[in-house]
């Protein structure tokens, strides 16, 4: 049988999918087209309905951004809204969901949900499978990641991990780490390239974002994409609170190539060409430096190496500048004297800006620089500077964290020569360099102290053999396909990799190459995670609240990692196949007892001593920095320099070097000419995770082609009408697209949104494939891997495209 998926229609009544329109007040095509005799929509008292708690998932597979009040009808999940009482969102009180999670309920009762274990019976990329039991399943998968281990050692396992994923970044680092495994394989495309940039220049123990916006003067948001990634969110870009201290004067420099909608409100929209920012900052600082705009008693007492530094970008002055970024001297100029002369100011940056550039550890470096020496680190509205929250009222240390057990990691020979931590000699393709992945010092990425791989450079060990071929790799919530640069390629190493197993809630196109898919249960279908927050008005904890029984024979995420372990002989570090004792082991310090917090979902200890925030000691660098070379901000950069970079094949440098996207406008003229235009995505988009929800009626009935922004001049140019299908091709690959006019982007620039494998059936639109002729970007991007970030595995996230109208 074909995936064996089994289609079922959404469940009965238009309660299965919150047709009540109790939030939106309108309903999908599906639920309108209900069968005759049914109900089209009914008044309900939610006050009358009972509520069950738990955490939302549709920023990410294991987030506990937002707590949720969930309303069940008949056993049936008609309603959700934020719990009050969580802090989540717009703080305190407030019960506002985004559209995802408005969504959440379309997830539980979703036709195209896996129900039953599959085992391949055709050739790999095939799609050919048959349902098997989990006892099979099990014992074939164990058996042959103990046979791999045996034959070509623990390092050729590898976990694919997606977007920042708790039961992939614990339970699956546990397993690795007990198995003997090194090889965690992040995207090189996210957050740990913005941290690490962050602590190898100002450190760990600040910021350059203003924790206390209300006091900003200026704030430049750099590559930021926080409609999207963060639009009703106060953990990350935090729109909301912008927008909230613009009514109190605060301006904004919005550098992106696209105006979305807090672009609009910027005194300056920087309109950069993707993948130049680097220029921009190095222009930047040439400015703040040549017109004398630095804080000079910081740069003499807290700048390692500043007089070096400021030397080296005077040769990289606006007009140098001007014509790689397609910024002019003025607007640069003028951009740089507003960061130099506003106080306080502080800088947001975000993935479009280091996380998926060539060059993106110096760019991110530079602006950590821009922001230190313009004397704005760990003051009131500059980088960091957070008001002191109460101490919390239950212990919650524990409750983010499941120990993952590094210390079973094997420690080789070559490990001990070379004065790294155990099996990093055994990385097969070390997304930092090996000697910086070390736990034990400040070189350590917070919770992602344990070693990593690079996604793209590890699969590729498969076709290479360099230096060794990854054999077994599990792929738990994700599509890599979707998730990194040329899926033609990947594809290739899938169908030539001896064993790789799937787990999902959905099938993907990656479970075409599959030797077993495994179905996993929505978060809303068990009751594994448990979390805490503490906040001026209280402590908070909650839990997971089982809403439904796990659909067919799905499984939790979390709870099959004890599942395979006791099946591979493991059971004594995973509790014995119990993973509510793991919970347990988490609630200790809380005195709250497992059984306590399941039955009330959550627990809210208020403050009741009348303690506000208050204000801390500021500018205490020699703490801050105590832990960098000299006790000092790395502008000579004493971390980096003369290191082995993270190929193993040449050192980093000292000083920022502008290196540029492989392909550019201004970098490859002759490419140019056949490929005019620069194509590139924002990555993360509000109606959807990365590439998973696009089958939700919610979310695609507002959402419904892939789409690419294009000025209308640039479009009709080639006679290519509002919504029409466009073929957009690179030196890489080819996709198709629908036009979507927008003066906003510049003529030169295309803007898309990866990730549009998914079909809704509900509303008849079809899911487009990941290769050639497919809708995903990833196929245009080059992955030359000499290109990549020497420091961070970051990949260009753009390239040169020409179009033309598809008649396909």
């Amino acid at each position: 049988m074909e995936h064996g998926l089994t289609r079922r229609k959404f469940l009965g009544a238009a309660a299965a999918l919150g047709a009540l329109a109790l939030s939106t007040g309108c309903a999908p095509k599906a639920m309108e087209e209900q069968e005759e005799g049914q109900a089209q929509s009914e008044v309900v008292d939610i006050d009358s309905l009972e509520v069950k708690h738990s955490w939302c998932y549709m920023c990410g597979p294991a987030k506990t951004f937002c707590a949720t009040r969930n309303y069940m009808k008949d056993g049936k999940w008609v309603h959700v809204e934020g719990n009050p009482e969580a802090g989540n969102n717009w703080g305190y009180g407030s019960k506002t969901l985004c559209a995802k999670g408005n969504a959440a309920m379309q997830t539980l009762y979703n036709p195209a949900r896996l129900e039953y274990p599959m085992k391949r019976t055709g050739e790999k990329g095939e799609g050919k499978f048959e349902r098997c039991s989990w006892e099979e399943a099990l014992g074939a998968i164990a058996s042959k990641l103990l046979e791999n281990r045996e034959k070509y050692g623990p390092e050729s396992y590898a976990a694919l991990s997606p977007q920042e994923c708790k039961f992939v970044g614990q339970m699956g680092r546990r397993f690795l780490n007990v198995y003997g495994s090194p090889n965690y394989l992040h995207s090189a495309i996210c957050v740990m390239q913005i941290m690490s940039s962050q602590h190898v220049s100002i450190g760990k123990a600040t910021t350059t974002t203003p924790l206390q916006m209300d006091k900003t003067k200026l704030l430049v948001s750099w590559g930021v994409n926080g409609e999207n990634s963060a639009v009703n969110n106060i953990m990350d870009a935090r729109p909301v609170e912008r927008l909230d201290a613009m009514e109190n004067g605060l301006e904004f420099i919005d550098i992106r190539p696209m105006l979305d909608p807090l672009a609009s409100h910027a005194a300056e929209w920087v309109p950069i060409r993707p993948g130049t920012d680097l220029a921009l900052a190095l222009a930047v600082l040439n400015v703040l430096v040549t017109e004398d705009l630095y804080d000079h008693d910081f740069c003499e007492n807290w700048c390692n190496g500043f007089e070096e530094f400021a030397e080296h970008v005077k040769q990289f002055p606006p007009s140098w500048a001007s014509p790689i970024t397609g910024i002019s001297e003025e607007q640069i100029e003028k951009i740089a004297r507003m960061m130099g002369t506003a106080k306080p100011m502080g800088i947001q940056y975000g993935n479009g800006a280091g996380d998926q550039a060539n060059d993106g550890s110096w760019l991110c470096i530079c602006i950590n620089l821009i922001e230190a020496i313009t004397g704005n680190l760990d003051v009131p509205g500059g980088g960091g500077a957070p008001l002191l929250v109460g101490p919390p009222l239950i212990d919650i240390e524990s409750l983010n964290w499941i120990p993952t057990l590094p210390e079973k990691l094997p420690v080789y020979e070559e490990d001990t020569e070379n004065g790294w931590a155990p099996s990093r000699s055994r990385l097969v393709a070390p997304e930092f360099p090996r000697w910086y992945q070390d736990p034990e010092t400040w070189s350590s990425l917070g919770l992602f102290r344990e070693p990593s791989s690079a996604t793209y450079r590890a699969l590729m060990s498969v076709l290479t053999e360099e230096p060794y071929p990854l054999k077994s790799v599990f792929a738990h919530a994700t599509n890599p396909l979707s998730q990194t640069r040329q899926p033609q390629k990947i594809a290739e190493a899938l169908k030539k990799l001896d064993f790789y197993f799937v787990m999902d809630t959905f099938w993907n196109p990656s479970c075409d190459y599959a030797d077993y898919v495994l179905p996993a249960c929505t978060r809303f279908e068990d009751s594994c995670q448990i979390d805490g927050r503490n906040m001026p008005e209280g402590t908070f904890i909650g839990i997971e609240q089982k809403l439904a029984e796990p659909l067919g024979e799905s499984r939790s995420d979390w709870r099959f990692y004890c599942d395979l372990a006791v099946e591979m002989g493991f059971g004594e570090d995973f509790w014995n196949g119990d993973f509510d004792q793991a919970l347990r082991e988490q609630l200790e310090p809380t005195g709250i007892s497992l059984e306590e917090l399941r039955e009330k979902g959550y627990v809210f200890v208020e403050r009741t001593d009348g303690a506000t925030p208050t204000e801390p000691s500021y500018q205490n660098y020699d703490q801050i920095f105590s832990m960098l070379p000299n006790g000092k901000v790395q502008c000579y950069n004493e971390i980096l320099g003369g290191k082995p970079n993270n190929r193993d094949d040449g050192e980093l440098g000292y000083l920022p070097e502008y290196q540029g996207p492989p392909e550019g406008l201004a970098e490859t003229p002759d490419l140019a000419a056949e490929y005019p235009l620069i194509f590139s995505d924002v990555h993360a988009h509000r109606m959807s995770v990365h590439s998973y929800f696009s089958n939700l009626p919610y979310m695609r009935e507002r959402n419904r082609k892939p789409w690419a922004k294009i000025n209308p001049a640039t479009a009709k140019k080639y006679g290519i009408e509002d919504g029409e299908w466009m073929k957009i091709e690179s030196p890489h690959g080819w996709i198709k697209m629908v036009a979507e006019y927008f003066e906003g982007v510049s003529p030169e620039v295309i803007m898309g949104k990866r990730g549009w494998w998914q079909d809704c059936q509900e509303l008849d639109e079809p899911g487009y494939g990941c290769l050639d002729g497919g809708s995903e970007v990833n196929a245009l991007y080059d992955a030359t891997m000499t290109n990549f970030d020497p420091f961070h595995s970051a990949m260009a996230k753009q390239t040169l495209v020409k179009i033309s109208k598809w008649e396909g």
